[in-house]
């Protein structure tokens, strides 16, 4: 009965969350609410103050490391650039034409 509750309570916060523009955050924050409830009463506020704070420092430890894997990832797939020949540097004394006129 309780892993129906809460594959329920799972379902019915992707849908609350699925009317927001960052459906991952309002999940998330859907999902801190009762949980934050229930370690206040289980450990008491300070304990489940610093637990969701530590909850959340590890997601985004998580997103930054797989993100930086990620961009790495891109960055060694694709082909290098070749390099363009330097231009000349014209003098600022060389030529008296604006820019526009050329």
């Amino acid at each position: 009965m309780f892993v129906v509750a809460v594959v329920l309570f799972l379902l019915v916060a992707l849908a609350a969350a699925s009317f927001f523009r960052h459906m991952l955050a309002a999940f998330l924050v859907l999902l801190a609410v009762p949980v934050f409830v229930l370690l206040h009463a289980l450990i008491g506020t300070f304990y489940a103050v610093f637990a969701m704070a530590a909850a959340a420092i590890l997601a985004a430890l998580i997103q930054t490391i797989a993100s930086s894997f990620t961009l790495l990832r891109e960055a060694k797939a694709s082909p290098a650039r070749p390099l363009r020949p330097a231009q000349p540097h014209r003098s600022a004394r060389g030529s008296r034409r604006s820019r526009i006129a050329a």
